[in-house]
């Protein structure tokens, strides 16, 4: 990532001294930045691409955040006005649209690159920029003839990307190349990969010959799901079109990157991976040109390493890489005939760990290796077929060598995102199609692993690999979803702390095996200077604690990509594996789901410039009871020159703990109280909480437009306990117009100071009490109330009437409702009162 470049701004020369401050704090305002869509969505490597930022509240643009290697920035400037289509200047919205010269390195690797803009406010969405190896061409459909006719085709050099876009539903751009005989033509798509926030670009490709008869199509594929790829051998010299519409004539403004020439496009590879360090003969399957292998050195990162397929001859490479794997054990290669328990008896039995290879050939294939295990030896069988862009859909099963036939064989046919270390998402994440089966030997001896598809397909790309690994526990962190991500995923995903402020994040934690016993620590990695963590604990059974990023007063606004670690507290086991995950959802699709899941492992933080108001808490004196309300205290201190509302909330709370809607502080107010309730099944304990702040007032909603600063207060302790009185109530029955007495007996649980208050709360209508308000010692075992039926009473049995005391407790007050009474209502009995 490179260093902040800092823009020239316009200078603002101001008489009086408080309208500049009031001018800062308006800018401070300017929302927390969006950005929909870059323009182009790719590059080429070795060059130098200007790249338009679109989205809201990008003002005051200050770097740009790279996920990987290979790129920089040259330039960069706000855009105020644009060409017309009438060719006059126009202007544009203020802060939607940011131009940046982006210097693409001759070795940046080929495919995606996650992408963020930083600017004064805070830090963008997460978008992907495409790193491509051939130069870019524009359709150029806004000022040139449209290219929907085969006729009037767009001719191109071979080996280009065009950048593209379908303008309307029935749209369909035509490109022209000339091919000689043998060579491949070969045409990839990129659409649905770029990332939209609605909708799916699902396109479709096909190739037609110099007469326009169709030589192939496609609409999907499975190494990029909406996004088709074609490969085939010309037949002969001469014009040859590629032709891209939409799949179902339905979308409007698809953009696109088609990549089209005669580079090499791999279906699949075989074996899809291999050992640490080591070399690997590979087979490419899927060409035209027919089947070949190559040689490829793995690395010594552990994980999934990209391969770019090099044309032999012309050295062309394709555009995007295949995935293989690297793993720290060796491999096992299929031998057939593999595909019943009974052929196998000549294979090699294989020692774990180790990684299986091979490829369900044809329908109704089942392959089988041996392997030998120790009872009690605890296994993960890793079954990697989609993750590798495979189209297997596998199930494996595991059973022994001399089980009887009928025997029941552990079974796994798809995983749990947990078990990835995956957070929770909406939407199919195609991973989890990929089972995990965590195997126990239950005796010493030989056992069969088998592999299948599910659907009882079958094909020369049906490639596979089944990493065996011991069974380890790992926790993964993540940003836990907050209600404004239904509909907008990525908001308040990343860390925004304004200098000399805190802001506050729910992390949850996911467990990929056994949940851990003891009490864990959370930690952050590679933190800016001046910046510091402050997180609860988690103790057994917590999956989520609010953590609170603090900046000091000074700080410079940055940006850094950090890790975010569990550990158990004292630091003395390091054997957990642990670190942050977090899953990109894009292009949505009807009822919250989404079809491109993106998994980073890195945490954007940002600190941004001074906010205008920070939000301070008074920490509670006494415990929440149970069955109790708290009111608890906050002071809002502002900036000289912001005077507007400020809406204050709690995002994180304990179990049983109910808290009210959001607090607004009217303009020009400091002081506030937000009300904490507990149920009477809340878990005692002690909990740190903190409050979240933000501009405006009201929760933000689905059409707020995310004009918001966040900010956050101090971790502040709060203890749940029992109640200090439980009351029971006894059975109680009154005529309308008389009065009776009810009896509240009371057993102490704990002490409390002085005298409380007491009444009766959720008395029916038309029942009032005489002495509304009693007082009670710490000795007194019950309390009597007279209680009065009006003529409003209405006859019958009313149960849920409670004790409503109010205690004092390290000077604080401390309300808490007790027992469930019944109170029968009759009707009147004999002659009324005189005067009534």
């Amino acid at each position: 990532m490179h260093s902040p470049i800092t823009l020239s701004r316009p200078q603002f020369y101001c008489a009086i001294a408080c309208l500049v401050v009031f001018f800062l704090a308006t800018d401070a305002m300017a929302g927390t930045p969006r950005l929909s869509r870059l323009t182009p969505p790719g590059g080429q490597r070795g060059t130098q691409v200007e790249v338009e930022f679109l989205g809201t509240h990008l003002d005051q643009p200050r770097d740009v955040v790279f996920y990987e290697s290979g790129i920089s920035v040259d330039s960069m400037e706000m855009i105020e006005t644009i060409i017309g289509a009438n060719g006059r200047p126009q202007d544009v919205p203020k802060g939607t649209r940011v131009r940046v010269r982006l210097k693409i390195a001759a070795d940046c690797p080929l495919g995606s690159h996650g992408i963020r803009l930083r600017t004064a406010n805070g830090i963008t969405d997460y978008r992907r920029f495409f790193v491509g190896p051939f130069s870019t061409v524009d359709e150029d459909e806004q000022t040139v003839a449209r290219n929907d006719l085969r006729e009037n085709s767009k001719p191109i050099a071979l080996n280009t990307t065009v950048f593209g876009r379908l303008n309307d539903a029935p749209d369909v751009d035509n490109y022209r190349i000339e091919v000689k005989r043998g060579q491949r033509i070969s045409a990839e798509v990129e659409a649905a990969r770029l990332g939209v926030d609605r909708g799916i670009p699902d396109l479709h490709l096909t190739i037609l010959d110099a007469e326009g008869k169709k030589l192939a199509e496609a609409d999907d594929s499975t190494l990029f799901l909406q996004d088709p790829v074609l490969s085939i051998r010309a037949e002969k010299d001469g014009a040859y079109y590629v032709a891209i519409r939409h799949g179902m004539y339905n979308g409007t403004g698809e953009a696109y990157r088609l990549h089209i020439g005669t580079f090499a496009r791999p279906t699949g590879l075989y074996p899809a991976g291999g050992q640490a360090g080591t070399s690997i003969a590979v087979s490419i399957l899927g060409d035209p040109l027919g089947k070949r292998e190559e040689a490829v050195a793995l690395g010594k990162t552990l994980g999934d390493f990209n391969y770019i397929a090099i044309d032999a001859d012309t050295k062309v490479p394709s555009p995007s890489p295949n995935t293989l794997r690297v793993s720290p054990f060796p491999n096992v290669l299929e031998a057939e005939p593999n595909d019943s328990p009974e052929a196998i008896e000549s294979l090699k039995v294989a020692s774990l760990p180790i990684a299986f290879n091979g490829i369900i050939q044809k329908p109704g294939d089942i392959d089988c290796f041996r392997f030998q295990a120790k009872k009690g030896d605890q296994y993960r069988f890793h079954a990697l077929a989609n993750a590798l862009a495979s189209p297997l859909d596998p199930v494996i099963w595991i059973k022994a060598v001399n089980a009887k036939p009928n025997a029941a064989a552990q079974r796994a046919t798809d995983s749990r995102a947990n078990q990835l270390g995956l957070p929770p998402t909406g939407g199919l994440n195609r991973v989890t199609h990929d089972p995990i089966l965590e195997f126990t030997a239950p005796a010493d001896g030989e056992y069969i692993l088998g592999i299948e598809d599910e659907r009882g397909e079958g094909g020369d790309n049906f490639v596979y690999r089944i990493e065996v690994s011991p069974a380890e526990d790992a926790i993964y962190t993540y940003i836990a979803p907050e209600p404004e991500n239904q509909q907008q995923p990525q908001i308040r995903q990343s860390i925004v702390v304004p200098a000399g402020n805190r802001y506050t994040a729910q992390i949850g934690i996911v467990t990929t095996g056994r949940p851990y016993s003891g009490d864990l620590e959370i930690v952050g990695v590679n933190l800016p200077e001046g910046v510091t963590l402050h997180a609860p604990k988690l103790t057994s059974g917590m999956t989520r604690v609010p953590v609170v990023f603090e900046a000091a007063a000074g700080v410079k606004p940055q940006t850094a990509l950090i890790d975010l670690i569990v550990r158990p507290v004292g630091g003395s086991d390091t054997s957990l594996m642990s670190g942050y995950r977090q899953t990109m959802l894009m292009n949505q699709y009807g009822n919250n789901d989404y079809y491109l899941h993106t998994t980073i492992n890195k945490l954007a933080l940002a600190v941004a410039e001074p906010a205008p108001f920070r939000v301070e808490v008074e920490s509670p004196k006494s415990s929440l009871v149970q069955n109790g309300e708290m009111a608890l205290k906050f002071r809002v201190i502002r900036s000289e020159g912001f005077t507007g509302p400020v809406t204050v909330q709690i995002d994180w709370k304990p179990t049983g703990v109910i808290t009210a809607t959001p607090v607004t502080i009217p303009e020009e107010e400091t002081e506030g109280t937000y009300l904490l309730g507990a149920a009477r099944n809340a878990a005692a304990g002690k909990y740190q909480l903190t409050l979240t702040a933000t501009d405006g007032a009201g929760r933000l909603g689905y059409n707020d437009r995310n004009d918001r600063t966040y900010v956050a207060s101090q971790l502040f302790g709060l203890s749940i306990s029992e109640p200090h009185v439980e009351a029971r109530i006894a059975r109680t029955s009154i005529e309308r117009g008389k009065t009776a007495t009810l009896t509240c007996r009371l057993n102490h649980l704990q002490p409390f100071e002085g005298k409380a208050k007491a009444t009766l709360a959720r008395l029916p209508r038309g029942v009032e009490l005489v002495e509304p308000m009693r007082e009670i010692a710490a000795g007194d075992k019950e309390v009597i109330f007279t209680i009065r039926a009006t003529g409003d009473a209405l006859v019958g049995n009313y149960q849920g009437i409670v004790l409503d005391l109010t205690v004092t407790d390290n000077g604080q007050s401390v309300r808490q409702l007790s027992g469930s009474g019944i109170l029968r209502i009759d009707t009147e009995r004999g002659p009324k009162p005189s005067g009534k």
